[in-house]
């Protein structure tokens, strides 16, 4: 099924995870380890004793994960820290964190790393008195003229009041004021690689990565938060968000790729528009289909040598290697393409 290439290079795997990520409220705030913190953090895990299924485990696997997600409907999520000057015209807002402007020196990422640092680290009672008061600004504020989507302001409250538990404001809900707020179109994306602390906060989208299950926590969940490992794995690079738009391969213009980097998935898009559409193409190692948008009346037949199969709007299907196949859309049918990148 995986082809002599796929099963060298990834010990026999299936080395991606391909699904539908359907967020109604706000998910954990959480990055994702090198491959080789993934090894030497699961090798010390197993040598002191930790359980695999232990509540306090950071690694239940050796590889990494990076991935990429692309969006279906409107899609909003938080994605690396914001350029400095950004950090701290929001802090400098907020006079219950405005100690943190301490913590600036020249070096943008040192900086960040120190306030991002003392945040995580401050008493749980602490945090809960000053953002009490935060929240309770905001939520006048809010009263007086609605915060929109495209503000921190909106998500802090909505976050609030789904995240926050025991009777404590979860710390958090600062993130919103020093990471990245991204909005994605239906059809746009964001690649997530090792080191970017990011979080999903409502939509819809095809997310597709590197087959793993290792999350360094770091707010907004009631699952384990580590804050030494997290802040060993972070990077503090603020940077600018790259959102990404699938582009024609080079080979078909009516295959388009998303371009990630990423050595164990490739996401690309095929899109009949408002005609019909016939590709036929070639899997060189484990591909899966995933047809996300069908007309009521319409169809997409999958042929093969020796057969074919109607598919489903929502239903994956499993393509192995060496398989020469042709798509048959009919108008308006998206079907999103999962693979394995053949290296250049």
């Amino acid at each position: 099924m995986l082809g002599e290439r796929v099963r060298a290079s990834f010990n026999g795997a299936l080395p991606f995870l391909f699904k539908i990520l359907a967020a109604a409220q706000p998910l954990s705030i959480q990055v994702h380890p090198t491959k080789s913190a993934a090894e030497e953090g699961f090798k010390k895990e197993n040598e002191i004793g930790v359980a695999l299924d232990a509540r306090h485990r950071n690694y239940k696997d050796v590889n990494h994960k990076p991935e990429i997600i692309a969006a279906l409907t409107p899609f909003y999520g938080l994605r690396g820290f914001r350029p400095i000057n950004e950090i701290r015209d929001q802090l400098s807002a907020l006079p219950e964190f405005s100690f943190l402007l301490n913590e600036f020196e020249k070096d943008a990422s040192h900086s960040i790393r120190k306030l991002y640092g003392k945040l995580m680290s401050m008493d749980a009672g602490d945090v809960h008195e000053r953002l009490a008061v935060v929240i309770q600004r905001l939520k006048e504020r809010h009263f007086r003229q609605p915060f929109s989507r495209e503000s921190a302001e909106y998500w802090v409250l909505q976050s609030n009041n789904c995240c926050s538990e025991h009777g404590l404001h979860d710390r958090g809900l600062m993130s919103f004021f020093l990471l990245n707020l991204v909005s994605l179109l239906p059809g746009q994306a964001m690649y997530l690689p090792a080191g970017v602390l990011h979080a999903y906060l409502e939509g819809v989208g095809v997310e597709l990565m590197a087959n793993s299950n290792n999350v360094l926590r770091g707010g907004l969940t009631s699952k384990h938060v580590d804050v030494d490992e997290l802040m060993q794995h972070v990077s503090f690079n603020p940077e600018k968000v790259d959102i990404l738009s699938a582009k024609p391969l080079r080979e078909s213009n009516t295959v388009q790729k998303y371009s990630s980097g990423a050595a164990e998935f490739e996401l690309n898009q095929i899109a009949s528009g408002s005609g019909q559409l016939e590709v036929t193409l070639s899997s060189n190692g484990p591909e899966i289909l995933f047809p996300t948008k069908m007309p009521a009346n319409g169809s997409c037949r999958m042929k093969w040598e020796g057969g074919e199969i109607a598919m489903k709007q929502g239903s994956p299907l499993l393509i192995c290697h060496d398989v020469r196949y042709t798509l048959e859309l009919d108008p308006d049918v998206r079907i999103f393409l999962a693979l394995v990148p053949s290296k250049k």
